[in-house]
């Protein structure tokens, strides 16, 4: 009994060390980057993201962005941040972090971009292709006065002479803008921006209830006056699956993802009887061959809390990597 005891309390100690340094578990929580109030707006895209295959040396992979609504009226940049979302990035079959340059134009105008924040993870064991996956972000000089340029580019070139090679699943375009409030578009809002790399599976002892990611937005909210709440979050690889399966994922806002989450109608039973219980949704990641990054945009308003809101991604052998999320609140006059 007692070196059944041991092993179990090896094994233990395995898991933990291998999660505290990377896994297919919820491990890694998104780092909340920007919150604040504004009268403005938020605005995210992908723009014409492809998965690229292969970048080799010296080899370039282009998005553009129709930046047309963001050159009406009034708006004034407050922040603006490009994701680079990358994978299978590896050198003779080793795991290695990519050599990339990152290039915006907007018209005649090129700038290269130095990156602010770099998000990783891996798959947490030993074994084929264990290679890194991440986000490079960059500040972007993005400029809504030039209202004779509606597109925006960003070109991603490979640097490294020693030959390693990586792929691009798609560039994201964040902008929060303010305006005037006699502007028609501008509303008053307070917004939270998370961002990291948080890859998920469960598959390999990975359960579930493991294989998923938490983000917080701390903050004390007068539900009095909240008109809308939307929340956005991206996740690359999320919805794919390149055998023709259907995907599983869940999002949870302000639910656990517990027992009580797959007895729907018990949930939403207490919820009408207490006001219990937060949001539920299964297989809101839809991707495909070209587009391999799900993005999910929802009205959340009916789950808002005074405080400690909070969402949680789950993946059930969908895999995928949690790499942002924004909450915006709609405040009434």
């Amino acid at each position: 009994m007692r070196s059944h005891s041991i092993f179990s309390a090896f094994v233990l100690a395995l898991i933990i060390v291998s999660t505290a340094g990377g896994s297919y578990a919820g491990d890694k929580t998104l780092n909340t980057i920007s919150h604040d109030e504004i009268c403005g707006g938020v605005f995210f895209t992908l723009g014409d993201s492809e998965y690229s295959g292969r970048i080799n040396y010296n080899e370039t992979y282009t998005v553009n962005f129709d930046t047309s609504v963001l050159r009406s009226g009034n708006k004034e940049v407050k922040l603006a941040r490009l994701y680079v979302y990358w994978v299978w990035s590896q050198k003779e079959n080793v795991g290695v972090y990519p050599t990339m340059e990152v290039e915006e134009k907007e018209g005649e105008a090129k700038e290269v971009l130095s990156s602010v924040a770099t998000y990783t993870d891996t798959k947490g064991f030993v074994g084929e292709y264990d290679y890194f996956s991440g986000v490079y972000v960059y500040n972007c000089n993005f400029d809504t006065t030039k209202t004779n340029q509606d597109f925006y580019s960003v070109t991603v070139k490979n640097v490294d002479a020693n030959g390693s090679t990586f792929c691009v699943q798609g560039i994201g375009l964040l902008v929060i803008y303010e305006c005037q409030e006699q502007d028609e578009d501008c509303q008053h809002i307070e917004y939270w921006i998370s961002e990291g790399c948080d890859m998920i599976y469960a598959e390999y002892g990975i359960a579930p209830e493991m294989a998923t990611s938490k983000i917080f937005f701390d903050g004390e909210l007068n539900l009095k006056k909240v008109k809308r709440a939307d929340l956005i979050t991206v996740a690359p690889s999320g919805g794919y699956v390149s055998r023709g399966e259907k995907a599983h994922n869940r999002l949870y806002f302000n639910e656990e993802s517990g027992w009580l989450s797959k007895l729907p109608f018990l949930k939403q039973l207490l919820r009408l009887l207490f006001g219990y219980g937060g949001g539920v949704w299964s297989d809101v990641y839809i991707a495909n061959d070209i587009v391999q990054i799900g993005v999910d945009q929802r009205d959340v308003t009916d789950y808002l809390k005074a405080s400690n809101n909070f969402a949680a991604i789950q993946d059930n052998h969908d895999y995928m990597m949690v790499t942002n999320a924004v909450l915006v609140v709609e405040k009434q006059e």
